[in-house]
């Protein structure tokens, strides 16, 4: 049943990452602000690589191709009037591993520097790595991507990566030793946090992580509150978000503890409103032990550090349908969203949408 939540208008909307036979799946974005003039898109960005994939006659003709190991690069576009448009595509990072690579996340260090975090496959239960470049340039050349965790299972969230008032840089991620699909090794995931106090020359995993019995803990979303402490919501096969706090920017974390927010075991995106101690949450809102329904995509706003959520609106509702894996790029007065979006009847094929509002239309009133 659709949701009794308002649906919000955007005041722009575009799909930038369609589907097409040669590009089956699109999903894992961000929209990082190279200057005062452009955005740029980065992506999840799939491809076929056997005739089976590339001659299917549609998204709708189920064949088993679409999985998450399955061929990916990450790709990228420029917009220079605001998300509206956006320029031809590029590749940020080709793909080295022997499955894929996943999961860009993006930061300018105190040099000017770009930093990017990519996560590389190589093998699905035992070896995903985190990897780290540098541009010196806005992206026109990188250094080579090095490791920066150890061997075993390693993933990042798009668009998950933070700079603290202090200076310091946390990179969320989770991780597990044994990882499968069996409960008792699906449910060691574990979710951590790299932090530097140099712009990734040095960084450490804090002392402790994030877990629970039963559940798998994954995608940690960390924003920053007013006080200085940080707040993280983590994805769950408890029906909601679960969060944890750290009192010291990172370093230890306190047990999860379930929160007023209903969910499936899907991640939320949590950001700070610019100029403002509010927080945006983005999440699937809808109580579930499983990985769907991943419908509605709602915003809520919280006034009190993630205590009390308030202003319930619908980013979109479509019954049947996948809408997950939001980022969110304050730009301005406007706030871009992007999320990946699997249609009814669809396989695993999905795309990327854009949709542009005000920050005020995530208040009520």
């Amino acid at each position: 049943m659709p949701s009794n939540t308002p649906l919000l208008k955007p005041v722009f909307e575009s799909i930038p990452c369609p589907w097409t036979p040669e590009n089956p799946r699109h999903d894992h974005q961000l929209i990082f602000p190279l200057d005062d003039k452009r955005l740029m898109l980065v992506w999840c960005e799939y491809y076929a690589a056997s005739p089976s994939v590339v001659e299917r006659l549609g998204p709708e003709e189920h064949g088993g191709q679409q999985h998450d190991q399955m061929p990916c690069r990450l790709s990228a576009r420029i917009s220079r009037d605001a998300g509206r448009t956006w320029g031809h595509r590029f590749i940020v990072q080709d793909n080295l591993w022997k499955l894929n690579v996943k999961h860009p996340n993006l930061i300018r260090a105190g040099s000017g520097e770009l930093l990017f975090f990519c996560t590389g496959w190589n093998d699905f239960n035992r070896d995903r790595r985190i990897y780290m470049k540098r541009s010196p340039d806005d992206g026109e050349t990188w250094t080579a991507p090095k490791p920066i965790s150890g061997t075993g299972f390693h993933c990042l969230n798009n668009d998950h990566i933070l700079r603290l008032s202090s200076g310091r840089v946390l990179l969320p991620f989770h991780h597990s030793d044994d990882f499968g699909f069996e409960p008792e090794r699906y449910e060691s995931i574990e979710s951590w946090v790299y932090y530097s106090d140099d712009d990734f020359a040095t960084h450490h995993q804090s002392r402790n992580s994030m877990a629970l019995d039963g559940s798998a803990v994954h995608e940690p979303a960390i924003a920053e509150l007013a006080d200085g402490s940080l707040l993280a919501l983590l994805r769950t096969s408890k029906g909601c978000q679960y969060r944890s706090l750290s009192r010291d920017e990172g370093e230890t974390w306190s047990p999860p503890e379930p929160t007023v927010l209903p969910s499936p075991e899907a991640p939320c995106m949590l950001k700070r409103i610019p100029d403002s101690d509010d927080l945006l949450i983005i999440w699937n809102n809808a109580a579930s032990s499983k990985i769907r329904p991943r419908n509605p995509l709602t915003a809520a706003i919280s006034k009190d550090s993630g205590q009390t959520w308030v202003s319930y609106h619908d980013i979109v509702d479509n019954e049947g349908c996948d809408s997950a894996y939001a980022a969110a790029t304050f730009n301005g007065d406007e706030v871009l969203v992007t999320y990946y979006h699997l249609r009814k009847g669809w396989s695993r094929d999905t795309e990327v949408v854009l949709k542009i509002f005000t920050i005020d239309q995530f208040y009520d009133g």
